[in-house]
């Protein structure tokens, strides 16, 4: 199976499902579920957090605010092949989602997905644990067998 728990992927061209124009993104596979769904993040350059906020790498939770985002500083190695981003990127719990692997590979060209990398098990662990405990993670991914 291609995609697996960790796996960071890089999409060409990646078609969002709200509409919004396709662009280059990373992929992170969270889970893979069953039946061949998987549940993932698109990492992102974007930060939507308050600016008076402070940022360390890790789990910035604040449920009053409506936060709870996993942030990883630029040129941080993540996964076990040494690769980091060049950018500061920010997960956001609320944007985990699930796919089906079918629709993943008939939509786009094996060529087209690059993979970057398994992260590294303790950095894996820390965007799980920051997310698994948040009410801003979809509910779906919060229960029985879609459970992060």
């Amino acid at each position: 199976m291609m995609f697996e728990k960790g796996h960071l992927f890089y999409f060409k061209e990646y078609i969002f499902k709200n509409g919004n124009e396709p662009k280059n993104k990373f992929f992170l596979v969270l889970k893979t579920i069953e039946n061949g769904f998987i549940a993932a993040i698109l990492p992102t350059k974007v930060e939507s957090l308050h600016a008076n906020i402070e940022k360390n790498h890790g789990c910035i939770s604040f449920p009053e605010k409506c936060i709870c985002c996993y942030y990883i500083p630029k040129d941080v190695v993540v996964t076990n092949n040494n690769f980091s981003f060049k950018l500061d990127t920010y997960l956001y719990a609320q944007y985990v989602f699930d796919e089906s692997e079918v629709n993943l590979l008939s939509t786009y060209q094996i060529e087209d997905i690059e993979f970057k990398g398994k992260l590294t098990d303790e950095e894996f662990d820390k965007i799980i644990d920051c997310f698994s405990n948040s009410a801003l993670l979809p509910r779906k991914f919060r229960k029985d067998q879609f459970k992060l």
